[in-house]
Order: C-alpha cells, then structure tokens, then sequence
C-alpha cells in the first residue's frame, strides 16, 4: 500500500506563512519514504546502457556469438525494419550488449524491452534479460504445444537456480509486440519483479516476483554487472526474438564513480610505419569468472625523439598483435599490458596487423614536444574498453624513440 496522509492547511496571503495542521503528504511503499528530516524522498531514473537498431546492430555496442563463439557477423542477427532479429537458425545465436553497466548500492535497476516472438511456439528456446554465461535475471520463452509458455529465469554459478513458470492474468499473444520488464531491489539479497505491458489497459503489470528477501545464504547472483543479451536456442526447429529497443536503468543514482589507472611505456625504439609502442588488454576472465570490470579512457599522452605520427587502435583480435607477452597491473587492477616498464617480465609486441583493427585517431607531433588527446565529449562520448578487447598505441617515424602513457578509469 502506498503512504497517504492529507494535509490541510490554513494561508495568510499577506504573511506568506502557513499554518500546517496535519502531517505533510507522503508516497511510496513501507515505511522508509522520507529523509531523516521528514523531506519526501525522490527517485530519479538514469539511464546505463541503451540499444536502437535503426539501421543496423551498431558493432560498437554490441557483440555477436555463435554457439558460444564470438563472430564479426552473422546471417541471423541482423536489423531489419528498425528492429534486431536474434534467430537460431540450425545452431545458436546470442546478441550481447558491450556494456556491463555496474549496479548501484541501494539504488533499484530495471531492464526495459519492446520485443516479438514470431511463432511463439517453435520448438527452441528464447531468453531476453540481463544475463552472461554464468550469472542472470532474465525472461525465458518455451514451447507448450500451443502459444508457448513464459519463465522467468535466476541463474547463479552456471547453474539456473530458478525457472519458475509465469502465470499471466490476461490474455496475450506472445507473435505481437508487448513490452517486459524486469525491476530488482537487487543489493544483491532483494526480490525481483517481472512484468509485461497488459493490452487491455496499456500498462504494465508485474505478472512473477521472486521473493528472495531473507532466503537465501548467497547472494542472488555473483556478479552486479549483468550483460542486457538475446539468445535464441534451437532445438528442432528455428527460432527468432525481435527486439524493437532495449534500455538498463539505475532508478536513483548518478554518475558512477571510477577509479584512477595508467600504464606507460618510456624510450621505445620505433622505425618505420605502425611501430607498436605500447599495448593495453582487458582479459576476457578475471579469476576464472567472466569480466565485467569496464574501463573508461581518459587520456593519452606521447612524445618522440623526431617527428612522429602517433595513432590510437581498438582490437579484439589477438592475432592482430605479434610477439607481446602481457602482464596484469596488479594492485587491484587486472588490466594487462606489454609494456616492460610496468613489468620486467612483460614482452613488448613487435608488429600490429592494422586491417584488423579499428582506428579510433591520430596525434601529430613535433620533435620532442609533448602532446596529449582527452575524450573530446566526456558526458556525451562513452569511450569504453570491455573484456576481450585490446587497446594500442603505434608510432611511425624513422630510427626513433617514443614515450606513451594511457589513463583511464576502472569501474569497481
């Protein structure tokens, strides 16, 4: 039940004071609605991560995979009217957002989608949600010899832990656009709410809850930063989800905070075009566990003894790099890099295959004269690097030697 107690009050036009006579008004649900003051609190929504597909899948967004495998592109994922089709064709195909967008403590997250099921009864599995190989909240459509039949889904350690069967008080045709949402208290102990827009009246309605408050001895998934992903599971036939657009929301919260690290790489000889000076990667795995640990480019700093062009690359083919033994940061970080100044043991990459790279930009430079690059729209450009990708820094000149250093922030 929501708190509401009325209010009355008697105004004096001329004082501008106001005599209140009964409790201010108050909303929400329990007891905790106001500050410790008796201020109304006030929740605003900030969206994390988002996807449109108006065009096409927006490969800076998002990832692709084949039965597991991770892919360039693929036949059946695809954009087609505005909407992305995840289909399984004879195999299966998975579409996963880059972003693992980190939850906030004490704030509530809230998964929000527009999506279709063509053939809502085919003989293979969908899933639509927040969810990785490992951890997961998510949506689950299965074949029931008719309309099929909706579950919602917690996975923990690999394993699906729950899938509880949805029992929707209101008719629905799964073949037509509907809207579903899934809302977590999360904290990691909390209960978590599914719903799905009711046709009748336009709104949406929570149709499953997972009471999990005060029952469980682990928390409910072992990882905050859950991935917004499609996957659909052939099993005899083919199956497809239709995705018009996707959103992850913090309701309350802010910008999230991040925390300072750099590499850098003193006096390396270069000579010639595309010299790799220094390279930087994010490990598809920390300890054994997928890694959701994003880090968010700040700066770049160089310098050379002549000349010198230096250029920015993104990779996450690591065949595109030749010859470097990688090693972590250390001190909390697991960001790895060639670099032998911030580890002996490392191994510096003697060449870079740039057709297999994206270029992100370059920096001119004078002789010996310092020059740096900063994200040039710090609110508005996200600038990213997410497990499995490399970054790296070139240099062409000629018989020279060149100095980079590379900030970012890391999402703890």
């Amino acid at each position: 039940m929501f708190n509401s107690i009325s209010a009355t009050r008697e105004y004096n036009k001329d004082s501008g004071i106001g005599n209140l006579e009964a409790a201010e008004l108050t909303l929400g649900m329990g007891d905790l609605v106001t500050d410790a003051w008796g201020t109304q609190k006030v929740v605003l929504d900030k969206s994390l991560v988002h996807g449109l597909f108006t065009f096409d899948i927006p490969p800076t967004q998002w990832l692709l995979y084949e039965n597991g495998t991770e892919v360039t592109s693929s036949s059946d994922i695809y954009s087609s009217g505005g909407a992305a089709y995840i289909s399984s064709s004879t195999t299966n195909r998975t579409l996963v957002h880059r972003r693992h967008a980190r939850y906030q403590p004490n704030r509530g997250q809230k998964y929000s989608a527009s999506i279709l099921f063509p053939s809502p009864d085919a003989d293979g599995v969908r899933d639509f949600g927040l969810f990785n190989s490992s951890e997961g909240l998510f949506f689950r459509l299965k074949p029931n010899g008719g309309t099929g039949t909706l579950y919602a889904v917690r996975r923990y350690n690999g394993v699906d832990v729950q899938e509880e069967e949805i029992s929707i008080p209101f008719s629905i045709d799964f073949s037509k656009g509907n809207i579903y949402d899934i809302q977590m208290q999360w904290r990691g102990v909390g209960n978590v709410k599914f719903f799905i827009g009711n046709p009748s009246t336009g709104k949406l309605q929570c149709v499953h809850v997972f009471n999990l408050l005060g029952t469980l001895t682990t928390l409910s998934t072992q990882d905050s930063a859950l991935c917004v992903a499609f996957k659909s599971t052939y099993t005899t036939e083919a199956v497809t989800i239709i995705c018009g657009c996707v959103d992850l929301t913090s309701e309350g919260g802010g910008n999230d905070t991040e925390e300072y690290e750099s590499v850098y790489a003193e006096a390396v000889s270069v000579n010639g075009t595309n010299a790799p000076v220094i390279c930087i990667k994010q490990p598809q795995t920390i300890n054994s566990k997928f890694n959701s640990r994003d880090i968010r480019l700040a700066r770049i700093t160089v310098t050379c003894s002549k000349k010198a062009t230096f250029k920015v690359w993104v990779t996450r083919d690591s065949s595109a790099i030749t010859g470097a033994t990688f090693k972590p940061l250390g001190n909390g970080s697991y960001v790895e890099t060639d670099s032998t100044d911030m580890d002996a043991t490392a191994v510096r990459a003697t060449s870079i295959t740039t057709s297999s790279m994206r270029f992100i930009t370059s920096i001119p430079v004078e002789q010996y004269v310092r020059a740096e690059v900063t994200n040039p729209s710090r609110e508005t450009i996200q600038f990213f690097i997410v497990h499995g990708e490399y970054l790296v820094v070139s240099c062409t000149s000629s018989t020279a030697t060149a100095e980079v250093v590379v900030e970012w922030g890391a999402e703890i």
